[in-house]
C-alpha cells in the first residue's frame, strides 16, 4: 500500500494549455471508486458531462479488467492461478499479465533483485507473524527466501503473447509494487483512446497526469507529509503527460518488541527495510514509477538518487532516517519540478 499523494490544485498559470476555444468548451468531471483494496479517482476535462461520465466508467473499467487478471486476492485471477502452478508446467497468460511480468523482469534486473515479483512467501509470512505480535524466526525466513528470486520466474514468449512458469513448488507472485501503477496506465490508455485531452487517474499512490487542464501548464500534485499524514509537503509536484508513485512506512508498519517494521520487504534479505520513511519517483508511465518507488525504497537514499541521476526520466526524492533524524535526498531534476511557495499556481 502506497502513500497517498494529494491532488492540490488543477494547475499552474495559464501558459501551454489547450487554445483558448477548446478550453471553452470542456467541463471538468470526477469520480471515484474503490478497486485492488484501495480507492481510484478519475477526474477528466470533456466536451460535456455525460461524455466524460463515459469516459471515466471506462477507464474504472480498465483498472477492474486488470485487477481481474493480476490480483493474487481473487481465487479466480490469473496471478492465483499461476500461484497454485507453481513447481509445475507452463500456463499461457493474457495480456495484461504478461505486460506487468515483461516489466517487473526488467527492473528486477535494472536493480539487481531489489524488486522481485516472487516475494509474495516472504510478505506473507511478515504478515502471519505480525498478527502474533512476534517477527518470523530466522528458520521461517530462511525458508520463505528459498522461495523468492525473479530469476526462477521463466517468461516464454510465443506467437501471441506468452507462457510463464515459476520453477520452484510454493513460489507465489505478489504485484503489489507495480499493479496498480500499471492499471493507472491502462485507464489513462483508455481515456485516450477516447479523445479526453487532459485528465488524472490516481490509485492510492500511483497517479498519471495526462495533459494539463484547461489554459494551465501542468497539473499540481501534492505530496502527503510523512511526519504529518495529514498535510502536505510545502513544494507540490507540477505534472504533465508524467507519472507519481510515492511508498511509505508511515501508514503501514508493525512495532513488535518496541521496534518498528515497514510493510516494505527487502527480497534479497528477507526482512523489512529500515529507516526509509517515504520516497517519491516521478517516471515517463506509472507502471515504472510504482515499481521504481518500492525498488529504491529497498535501496536506500544514496543509491537511489544514484539510480534516477543515471535513468533518463527518472526523478526521485527520498525522506529518511539517520541517527534519530529525519533527511531529504533528492536528484536534481525532482527540485526542478516543485513548485515553489512564491510561485503564482
Amino acid at each position: 500500500m502506497h502513500a497517498l499523494p494529494v491532488l492540490v490544485a488543477a494547475g499552474l498559470a495559464a501558459g501551454a494549455g489547450l487554445a483558448a476555444g477548446a478550453a471553452e468548451r470542456l467541463v471538468r468531471v470526477s469520480d471515484g471508486a474503490t478497486p485492488m483494496g484501495t480507492y481510484a479517482m478519475v477526474t477528466v476535462y470533456a466536451p460535456d458531462e455525460a461524455a466524460g461520465r463515459e469516459a471515466i466508467a471506462a477507464a474504472l473499467a480498465a483498472i477492474d479488467e486488470v485487477e481481474a487478471a493480476t490480483s493474487h486476492y481473487r481465487d479466480a485471477s490469473e496471478v492465483s492461478r499461476l500461484n497454485r502452478s507453481a513447481g509445475g508446467p507452463p500456463m499461457q497468460v493474457g495480456q495484461h499479465v504478461w505486460a506487468v511480468l515483461c516489466r517487473a523482469a526488467e527492473v528486477s534486473k535494472e536493480t539487481d533483485g531489489a524488486f522481485d515479483v516472487t516475494v509474495g512467501p516472504l510478505i506473507a509470512l511478515w504478515k502471519r507473524t505480525w498478527k502474533k505480535g512476534q517477527p518470523p524466526t530466522e528458520a521461517e525466513a530462511a525458508a520463505a527466501r528459498e522461495l523468492v528470486g525473479y530469476r526462477n520466474l521463466r517468461l516464454i514468449p510465443d506467437k501471441t503473447l506468452g507462457s510463464v512458469q515459476l520453477l520452484k513448488a510454493g513460489m507465489q507472485l505478489d504485484l503489489g509494487g507495480i499493479g496498480k501503477g500499471y492499471a493507472s496506465d491502462q485507464a489513462i490508455a483508455t481515456l485516450r483512446k477516447r479523445g479526453i485531452p487532459a485528465a488524472l487517474v490516481a490509485i492510492a499512490g500511483d497517479i498519471f497526469a495526462l495533459g494539463a487542464p484547461p489554459e494551465r501548464q501542468a497539473w499540481l500534485v501534492g505530496i502527503r507529509n510523512p511526519a504529518q499524514p495529514d498535510k502536505i509537503l510545502p513544494a507540490p509536484l507540477r505534472l504533465r503527460d508524467q507519472a507519481v508513485s510515492t511508498s511509505g512506512d508511515y501508514e503501514q508498519f508493525a512495532t513488535l518488541g518496541g521496534k518498528r517494521y515497514s510493510h516494505i520487504v527487502d527480497p534479497r534479505t528477507g526482512r523489512p527495510v529500515e529507516h526509509m520513511t517515504s520516497v517519491t519517483v516521478v517516471a515517463p508511465d506509472a507502471t515504472t514509477a510504482d515499481a521504481y518507488a518500492t525498488a529504491l525504497s529497498v535501496l536506500g537514499p544514496e543509491a537511489a538518487v544514484a539510480f534516477a541521476e543515471n535513468h533518463p526520466g527518472i526523478e526521485v526524492m527520498v525522506i529518511y532516517d539517520r541517527d534519530g533524524k529525519p533527511q531529504v535526498a533528492q536528484s536534481r531534476g525532482f527540485r526542478r519540478l516543485q513548485v515553489t511557495p512564491d510561485e503564482p499556481h
